[in-house]
């Protein structure tokens, strides 16, 4: 593994354990458009030929070393849903 990529892991890891303790200090509210653009976001990174390094890669491609903040960020805005409550509504709707 070269330094760059363990500092990137460290900066990932080190970034959840901020949101995680933001989340636990309660009076979280969901955000479902915010969770449904981090999903695209994942879902273009997922499908693209590259991982948007290139000089002529579209601009909507998602560059590789934001990956980790993405699922960080769906992560997180899924227990937002769950904590608040919402998600528990959006089942009792589905059913």
């Amino acid at each position: 593994m070269s330094k760059s990529q363990y500092n990137v892991k460290n900066l990932d890891a080190g970034q959840f354990e901020l949101m995680w303790s933001f989340l636990q200090m309660g009076k979280q509210k969901a955000n479902v458009p915010a969770l449904k653009d981090l999903c695209d976001q994942l879902r273009q990174a997922m499908i693209q030929k590259t991982a948007g390094q290139r000089d002529d890669d579209p601009d909507f491609y998602t560059k590789f070393e934001d990956i980790g903040t993405i699922i960080n960020s769906i992560v997180i805005e899924t227990m937002a849903l769950y904590l608040s409550g919402e998600l528990d509504k959006l089942e009792e709707n589905h059913e």
